[in-house]
């Protein structure tokens, strides 16, 4: 059982988001000034007004964006590292395996972002007549969070760094990260609180999936690398 931990994690935490997504497209439905349909109407409009009031929704788009971008930094950085990789072994058989399980992470994140731009949940709250921007999940919060997660646990596992200050530092930087990310978006005011409930749900999801298939197809070196963190 110990074995597929992760797996079942996963698995529950994607039937949450699920069970999620029925929900705010049942539970207190109200049409809203765009001509759109709302969940959770009450508890999105008192969050929204709470951050709107705050007035810090221009900066939080801005700084949403950059941090955003910094996450998309990480994954060139390890797509360099997979080339000198490549050009080393001069194989792609002989390439670091966990350059493809981060490939496949990638492929799904970019998946299940199409997805909900054809399956659209909510729209918007900057939305007009005419011009409705899909909203559920936020896509910065999904990419983003999701992108400092897997480079980050990939590159101490590709690194496998002896010094734990390494290592607490790379992760502590991606949760800290993460949680600017999280709390600029919800700044920005372009998303309701269940777009962003949503985009964590997913994160959780795929990283748990994708810890659950790295401890499979790398059981001894994992092992190796953890009893040194």
């Amino acid at each position: 059982m110990k074995k597929y931990a992760y797996l079942i994690a996963s698995l529950s935490v994607l039937l949450v988001f699920i069970i999620f997504t029925i929900l705010v497209k049942t539970v207190n439905v109200e049409l809203i000034y765009n001509q759109t349909y709302l969940g959770f109407y009450n508890l999105n409009f008192k969050f929204g007004n709470f951050i709107v009031g705050l007035g810090k929704y221009d900066s939080g788009k801005l700084f949403s964006d950059i941090v955003l971008y910094v996450s998309l930094g990480y994954s060139a950085i390890l797509a360099i590292f997979g080339a000198i990789n490549l050009i080393k072994v001069k194989s792609l058989k002989k390439v670091n395996m966990r350059y493809y399980l981060l490939l496949g992470a990638y492929a799904i994140i970019v998946l299940v972002y199409l997805l909900f731009e054809i399956v659209k949940v909510n729209y918007s709250p900057d939305s007009t007549v005419g011009h409705l921007k899909a909203s559920y999940p936020s896509s910065h919060v999904f990419i983003g969070v999701t992108l400092f997660l897997l480079n980050s646990y990939t590159m101490l596992k590709l690194l496998s760094p002896e010094k734990s200050w390494v290592i607490y530092l790379t992760y502590a930087s991606a949760i800290l990260s993460s949680l600017l990310l999280v709390f600029t978006r919800i700044l920005s005011a372009k998303h309701w609180l269940t777009d962003i409930i949503a985009s964590l749900l997913l994160v959780g999801a795929i990283f748990l999936a994708f810890l659950h298939f790295s401890h499979q197809f790398f059981p001894v070196s994992d092992s190796k690398e953890e009893s040194n963190e």
